[in-house]
């Protein structure tokens, strides 16, 4: 089965421990045959989402066991009297819910005996890995730190331990691209020809971000965890894999990557901000300083690409040429989600990004993509013709690709702290207009779900 972002996202729009207890800890690898959902919360959930969402009465106590902060739930509730299933879809879902979730979606994915026709083989998830283990991964490690609930570091180190299982190296699979086994993960991709088999940097970048964050984090708090410790040694050569498609620009202070599957034309720039946040994280574990030199000359090679609106909203094309001579529209507000998660991560660690960046995406998000109460801008830039996803028209009049990529603009809550006009915006969108959101951001992809576990830890209720 050939796998794409597109593809993985489309399909799923359808479907408290010390700190001293973590050394030497080790938890066994995810197993989906260990799956219990005979009392899932996760699946309550659901269901009460999906009998709102044709007009069907729910009882107020079965929502309210199913919300984090039930509290928030009435009080919206006497705002928007006349929307309690958008007050429903907007309220943060209880800790239970996001765990039997990610028990369910991190088995499902990565787990060796997931049979599911709908997935790869396992040595050839790198896709399909990329596009969600990376955010549901990250989520884990946002509610752990939320709730300090041992049970989400279980579920993400048992699944670290199957995605690193998984690495083509492991399984002596020679690169379609480069002719040689490479630690890294392998697809099978097409472009409407034949297809091709192989990895890339934005593979590599984004399968390895939740375990590099989450060593990280366990480090800037005094924790050893000796498997999160060892996994992330074992991903700093998986970066240096690619230095043959890396093209260094003196005369512009930057450098790109070649795209591996089609070597003739450059990375898009969300694809190599990816990789860029990697190597920040794996910088900050290790120490290496030309890990952030590389991420260095990859932030240069974005902020040329870069157009400011007269307001400060920045935004940048979805590619650009190693000359800087394109003037092409704007990338997608999807495509933004992953090409901000290097200025995410720079911010994270005070290094090289400036806050004037920050606040210019923040405002492209605020001013832009939801300037419309009514709806979202596809584009991210103000001087485009808008492509409007309008929320007042049927769910029927977008396709499921489209539709599937609603639930990113949450997003945006990882730029709240520097204008929180989105948390407002994002918070009026769900109460008003709550099909657009399916199952309260737990379908469409996973940086809904991140951005919720976000909003649980950072106590903003969203």
């Amino acid at each position: 089965m050939s796998l794409t972002r597109r593809r993985v996202l489309t399909s799923l729009a359808t479907s408290a421990c010390a700190a001293a207890c973590l050394s030497g800890w080790r938890k066994a690898s995810l197993r989906m045959g260990d799956l219990d959902e005979t009392r899932s919360a996760y699946r309550r959930y659901v269901s009460a989402w999906g009998r709102m969402s044709i007009g069907e009465s729910v009882d107020h106590r079965e929502v309210r066991a199913l919300l984090e902060h039930p509290s928030t739930f009435d009080e919206r509730l006497a705002r928007f009297p006349e929307s309690p299933f958008g007050v429903f879809t907007s309220c943060t879902p209880h800790r239970d819910v996001f765990h039997d979730f990610l028990d369910w979606g991190l088995r499902w994915l990565t787990a060796p005996d997931s049979a599911d026709p709908a997935l790869p083989p396992m040595a050839q998830r790198g896709q399909a890995f990329a596009w969600q283990w990376s955010f549901w991964g990250r989520a884990a490690i946002e509610l752990y730190e939320g709730t300090q609930d041992r049970r989400f570091l279980d579920l993400l180190v048992g699944a670290a331990q199957n995605v690193m299982d998984a690495r083509a190296d492991r399984h002596g699979i020679v690169d379609g691209n480069q002719k040689r086994i490479v630690k890294s993960w392998d697809s099978v991709i097409t472009f409407g020809g034949p297809s091709m088999s192989g990895s890339d940097i934005t593979v590599t970048g984004l399968i390895a971000l939740p375990i590099l964050c989450l060593a990280n984090r366990l480090a800037a708090e005094g924790e050893e965890h000796d498997d999160i410790i060892r996994m992330a040694q074992d991903l700093a050569p998986s970066f240096d894999e690619f230095e043959g498609y890396y093209v260094d620009l003196p005369e512009h202070d930057a450098g790109y990557y070649r795209y591996a599957f089609l070597p003739q034309i450059v990375e898009p720039i969300n694809h190599m901000t990816a990789f860029a946040a990697g190597l920040v994280e794996l910088y900050q574990f290790g120490g290496d300083s030309r890990h952030l030199e590389r991420a260095r000359k990859l932030l240069n090679f974005y902020r040329k690409a870069t157009v400011v609106d007269r307001n400060g909203a920045i935004s940048s094309p979805y590619e650009q040429d190693p000359a800087f001579r394109k003037t092409p529209k704007s990338e997608y507000f999807w495509k933004m989600t992953v090409t901000a998660e290097l200025p995410l991560a720079l911010a994270r660690y005070g290094l090289l990004i400036t806050e004037a960046e920050m606040i210019g995406i923040a405002r492209t998000y605020a001013d832009v993509v939801m300037n419309d109460p009514a709806g979202l801008n596809a584009l991210t830039r103000s001087t485009e013709t808008p492509r409007l996803i309008d929320f007042r028209a049927p769910l029927s009049q977008e396709s499921p690709e489209w539709k599937s990529y609603v639930p990113m603009v949450a997003a945006g809550l990882f730029f709240v702290d520097r204008d929180r006009r989105i948390g407002d915006k994002l918070l009026a969108a769900m109460v008003h207009f709550p099909h657009w959101f399916p199952n309260g951001f737990f379908s469409g992809g996973g940086v809904g779900l991140l951005a919720r576990a976000v909003s649980l830890r950072r106590g903003m209720h969203l």
